[in-house]
Order: structure tokens, then sequence, then C-alpha cells
């Protein structure tokens, strides 16, 4: 069975991609945010070929690959979705999407994409490739006006597998995740408009689903159990990625904005 993995930010994508390498699986990454790109991984003997692929400035597909033995990297923040194994005009190893446009031409890895057991992020096979979850995102799938020509037959792929929509059941936990995370506005208001987006999104994702007629099944990101829904013979512990996004802190400021969040909330 080949499974699609339907979610918003701060849901566990790393973690289901960690869980298929440890049980040799191959995966698929879109991107979240623009431009389009993705990495995609299959095992090959005791190593994963990776693979990225993206549309250059001057509408050109492009690809680089790469093998890297993943045992080891399970729950290792270097090797993020973000990681690539060339230097950056930064010198850093991290996606150069400032060299990437979005673009139709994308669709020639079309194939590569649907043949992994795996897909994240498949709104943008749709051709949602925005922000995730984002209110511009929201409105374009209400409005069924895609940012980008999705491939005619992608529905009905789609239809062919095991289709999975996630969502947090633990608020609390939710937004002490979005609070203490990396990379968070300095703007208490701007998390927080963060946070109500994941939330929105969740709601939103099964109508749209049901919209394009896409069979599916819910799964928590706090119960749910990871080997039965993708049929995996071993399973990470649930929490073997919780520090990787965060910044491990429960400070007085991080514990009272969760805690006012939660007042309102509730």
């Amino acid at each position: 069975m080949k499974y699609t993995y339907f979610s918003s930010i701060k849901s566990g994508k790393y973690l289901i991609r960690s869980q298929f390498w440890y049980n040799r699986r191959s995966c698929c990454f879109l991107s979240q945010s623009t431009p389009l790109w993705c990495v995609m991984s299959r095992p090959i003997g005791k190593l994963d070929k990776l693979e990225w692929w993206w549309v250059n400035k001057q509408y050109e597909l492009e690809s680089h690959s790469h093998f890297l033995d993943t045992s080891d990297k399970l729950a290792s923040s270097h090797y993020d979705e973000m990681w690539f194994p060339k230097n950056n005009h930064e010198g850093h190893e991290y996606i150069p999407r400032e060299q990437w446009i979005t673009h139709n031409n994308f669709w020639g890895c079309y194939d590569n994409i649907l043949s992994r057991d795996l897909i994240t992020n498949p709104f943008n096979l749709l051709g949602y490739a925005g922000g995730l979850g984002s209110q511009k995102m929201m409105l374009e799938m209400k409005n069924k006006t895609p940012n980008i020509q999705p491939q005619p037959d992608i529905v009905q792929q789609l239809k062919k597998r095991k289709n999975i929509v996630v969502y947090k059941e633990d608020i609390e936990h939710l937004a002490y995740n979005v609070f203490a995370g990396n990379g968070r506005p300095e703007s208490v208001d701007d998390t927080i408009n963060i946070l109500n987006n994941i939330i929105r999104f969740q709601k939103l994702m099964p109508k749209i689903l049901d919209s394009y007629g896409i069979p599916y099944e819910m799964f928590s990101l706090d119960t749910g159990s990871y080997s039965k829904t993708f049929d995996l013979d071993k399973e990470l512990p649930r929490n073997s990625s919780d520090t990787i996004f965060t910044r491990n802190i429960w400070n007085q400021n991080v514990k009272q904005q969760v805690s006012d969040y939660m007042k309102n909330y509730g």
C-alpha cells in the first residue's frame, strides 16, 4: 500500500519520514512553501538514494542525487527535510530555494513522486503550492483555484492510495510546539495567528478531500498507532523527534503564553 500524508505545519512530517526510513520504505517530501520542489528517498541496500527535484529560473527541471546512510539519522536535526548535500550561497547545506521557481515543468518528475510509499504535503499535487495552511492557501482551496495547474489524472491517482489526514487532539501540546518552536515570530500575535491557522487547516483538510471525492482516514498524532495505520513492522517512539523543532524550553514566558492561549481557546 502507498500512503499520502495530509497535514498542516507542526504535524509530524519529520517523524513519519523517520518511521518510513526505519522500515526501509521510500518517501517523498514536497515543499510546504514556495517555490515548489521535492526531496525523494529510496532504500538501496544499506543506504538510501536521495533525489532533489526543482525548476530553475530558466524553467528547466533539474535534479541532484546523493547516497546516505540514514540508520543513525532518524532523530538528527541536521538531516531535516531542508537538508541539501551541496553548500548554498551562504556556505550551508541548506535548500538553495532562492535559485528555484514554481513552474509546471516540475511535473516532469510526477511519476517518480507517485512511485513512493509515502508522500507528505500532497496538496501540492492538487496545485496548491504555496504556504502550507496559510490563509491564502485555504482560500484558494475553498474556491478551487490552485496556483499551479495539476496533472489531469492526479485525483484518480490519489484515490488509489491510502490517504491519511493527521491532526492534533492535544491542543495544549500543539500550542507549546508553536510557542517554543524554532524560528517562531517574535510577535505573540503573529505566533497565535500561526497556531489558529493550523487548527483551521486541520478542520478544512477533510472537507477539501471530500470535495474532490478522495477517500481518507483520520489519524491522531497523540493517540494513533503508526504501526497499524501505516503497516509498519517496527515503530519509533512518538516523542523521538520532539526536541528537534523546538528550543526545548518551558520557561515562564512560554508557559504563560500557552496558558493564556488555552484560556482563550477553551
